[in-house]
């Protein structure tokens, strides 16, 4: 029986899910569609993480896939987004469940449905279950990063005592950012300069405080690495997911000596190869790798997050064909074929190596 934050699994063909961000009529219609095909019927399904925030209904999201799991259909791991929630540290989109950004989400995300004060501490008590990565023989399935020194520190954790291993890691930081008062300056910069942080049209000053805070939490904290990824200091703030940021994405696959494949999600990639003058910034990471490509030192990497949970906040702009733009998808392996919530299947190609 698995009991650690890294789960094993026998080789079987599964369904790997990407990033649905509350979107649950996506989720509805892909998995009808695998329900449909007789050869992904009865197929294990993992999620990949980020279940929730940004779309309409992240509770019955993650009710469905708390139902599949606990029917043995399904196996999910966790993404940024939930050990945001686990962590109580309310973000962008996270007003279905923290009263603290009901109001700052509604004019981007409104409605959406609310968890009650009886569902919350169900859906935490579901995500504190779950695992942050999976090995199979053959496959790797991770949310953000590979990385592995921080699978090996998680490698044995139990599961079920994920908000320990949080705690433990918050304390962790604490502990090295009291060095120079990193940790001081860093929460007077945010009570200065919280409201800015989040205003594309009146950016504060470049918080050294946070920038150094964040990429000390970046190298020091293994669940970081793993869902959130591989991140380095940027030299200029840049505004993404409704804030400033200090601290880019790297194409850390690029860097992966391992040849087992990897799926992962977090990465917001698109289906359609956007001009590089209108590309949102981290879809630049996948420059040169055409949509249905692999990509990575040895071609092991594929990202099957095609930014669905973008679809919601995009249906307010005139002239944005969100259905279309935004998908989600499956990654059938052992086929190495896409399977789109609009029934469309795609085979993926090899795509160009970084060596």
């Amino acid at each position: 029986m698995n009991s650690t934050l890294l789960h094993t699994l026998e080789v079987q063909p599964l369904a790997v899910i990407g990033d649905i961000h509350g979107e649950s009529q996506a989720l509805d219609a892909l998995l009808d569609h695998l329900r449909q095909r007789p050869e992904t019927r009865d197929r294990l399904l993992v999620f990949i993480g980020d279940l929730c925030d940004r779309g309409p209904d992240s509770v019955g999201v993650i009710r469905r896939v708390r139902d599949l799991v606990d029917q043995g259909r399904a196996l999910a791991i966790l993404g940024n987004h939930e050990i945001n929630l686990l962590a109580h540290d309310a973000k962008d989109g996270s007003g279905w469940f923290f009263d603290s950004r009901e109001a700052s989400d509604t004019p981007f995300y409104a409605p959406f449905v609310r968890a009650s004060a009886r569902e919350r501490p169900e859906i935490r008590d579901f995500l504190c279950s779950l695992p942050l990565a999976i090995r199979m023989p053959g496959l790797r399935i991770v949310h953000a990063a590979w990385d592995p020194a921080s699978i090996q520190a998680i490698a044995d954790f139990p599961c079920g005592r994920i908000l320990e291993l949080i705690h433990e890691q918050e304390l962790n930081l604490v502990r090295a950012a009291r060095v120079g008062e990193l940790h001081a300056r860093y929460r007077a910069e945010l009570e200065r300069w919280g409201r800015q942080l989040e205003d594309p049209n009146d950016p504060p000053p470049y918080l050294d405080a946070v920038a150094d805070y964040e990429s000390l939490e970046q190298r020091l904290n293994p669940i970081k690495r793993l869902t959130s990824g591989i991140e380095a200091r940027s030299p200029q703030p840049f505004f993404s997911g409704n804030r400033w940021r200090y601290s880019d994405r790297t194409a850390w696959w690029n860097e992966d000596d391992d040849p087992t494949p990897v799926l992962i999600g977090h990465y917001w990639r698109l289906f359609e190869s956007p001009d590089r003058t209108t590309a949102w910034r981290y879809g630049l990471l996948f420059d040169g790798v055409a949509p249905a490509s692999w990509h990575g030192r040895h071609r092991q990497a594929f990202c099957i997050d095609y930014s669905v949970g973008a679809r919601w906040r995009a249906r307010k702009s005139p002239g944005t064909d969100a259905e279309n733009r935004y998908k989600l998808a499956a990654m059938l392996w052992p086929e190495r074929a896409l399977l789109f919530d609009d029934g469309a299947l795609v085979p993926t190609t090899e795509g160009p190596s970084s060596r």
